[in-house]
């Protein structure tokens, strides 16, 4: 089959090194974008968890390098560090049979390590968390005002957070006022793309690959039950449907700990991620999800955010999100790049409404689900 990539006028290097990665067809969001972004626009691309964005983004910035130029050339922000370490890897499959000097710095690594290097050698292209990378920029090691382009990922939780809000205010600041910005996110929140052309002093377009949740293959459905048997339920659903790979969203921090020591006791393979974690613990409750030496991940809505797990099956909530963006992300986890998956929402008599309010705004069918002797079944009506 012909390579549909070639359609874009991206570096030769950029279409080998994708048939190595065995990439041919475009993503939606792919094919909205990079033209986009190609035709010198700052843009911002809306496109669920798993659905191609790193790509939308590194291809474009990467055919714009010019691999003879030993400056710093181009930027990806990412707010936490397992997103700026795969992102990185990305990169470094795509640059592989070139002469690109790139490089990753993230907060949590030894600074005077990345200082040596540094001397040592100038990336060309770097990726990494916002504070490092002013930081390097604040002490005169990195000369980012050099930059042509400069893409932040998870755009919406960068611009919330206070701190690597004010990161990205004080990088931008060193910017030339010919620096092209992309920002990708799952979620473009209220009044996110003004926030954006306020920042940046510039009119951005907006790409999007899902004014609604791809549903074709992730089946959505909830779960009447009380408050008092929530984490119950969730336990013999579990069971119910022979999870070997799910996650479980709670929306209280206390919950991810009663909800992971009941399963435990149970002699269920689970482990807790919560904002609590330190990068060292959610490193290795990944590769343990990844390796199957657990089965299922309690997580709180923050500690999900940048979790990307191949083939998650199942996301069971807890407690329903807070709101619809909060749902996006969840169901994001599953389902990935058109496999099949299930999100089931367990509700109370009196979070009922929400569901109607999820399947209105979503434009998603949640089919209502009842749990009896073992089995999962379609509530009859």
């Amino acid at each position: 089959m012909e390579n549909a990539f070639l359609q874009f006028e991206i570096a030769p290097f950029l279409q080998k090194g994708l048939e190595k990665m065995n990439i041919i067809t475009p993503t939606q969001i792919q094919s909205e974008a990079i033209p986009q972004i190609l035709a010198g626009n700052h843009v911002v691309g809306r496109s669920k968890t798993g659905s191609g964005k790193t790509l939308a983004y590194l291809l474009p910035l990467l055919t714009n390098m010019d691999e003879t130029n030993k400056e710093l050339q181009g930027i990806v922000l990412a707010p936490t560090h397992e997103l700026a370490m795969q992102i990185f890897r990305v990169m470094e499959e795509l640059t592989a049979d070139t002469s690109f000097n790139i490089d990753v710095f993230i907060g949590s690594a030894n600074i005077k390590r990345q200082l040596d290097k540094l001397k040592k050698q100038k990336p060309q292209i770097i990726v990494g968390t916002p504070g490092r990378i002013l930081e390097l920029a604040q002490q005169k090691k990195l000369k980012i005002h050099l930059c042509k382009m400069v893409v932040v990922d998870e755009a919406d939780r960068m611009l919330q957070e206070r701190e690597t809000r004010q990161s990205f205010v004080e990088i931008s600041k060193r910017m030339d006022k010919e620096t092209k910005y992309m920002f990708f996110s799952a979620t473009i929140p209220g009044n996110l793309l003004e926030d954006i052309e306020a920042l940046i002093r510039a009119k951005v377009t907006l790409v999007s690959s899902d004014a609604k949740l791809e549903t074709e293959k992730v089946e959505h459905a909830f779960l009447k039950c009380e408050d008092r048997e929530r984490i119950d339920v969730a336990r013999r659903l579990v069971h119910s449907l022979n999870v070997k790979r799910g996650i479980i969203f709670v929306n209280h921090l206390d919950k991810v700990a009663e909800t992971t020591e009941k399963f435990q006791y149970k002699g269920m393979k689970v482990a807790a991620l919560s904002s609590d974690s330190d990068k060292h613990q959610r490193a290795k409750v990944l590769q343990q999800l990844q390796s199957g030496e657990i089965e299922i991940v309690v997580a709180s809505d923050v500690a999900a955010r940048g979790l990307d797990v191949d083939d998650v099956t199942h996301i069971i909530n807890i407690h329903p999100p807070v709101n619809e963006d909060a749902y996006v992300h969840r169901a994001g986890r599953t389902g990935r790049m058109g496999k099949a998956g299930v999100v089931i929402t367990l509700v109370t008599h009196k979070e009922f409404f929400i569901i109607d309010k999820f399947q209105k705004k979503l434009r998603i069918k949640m089919n209502e689900k009842e749990l009896a002797f073992g089995k999962l079944t379609d509530k009859k009506s």
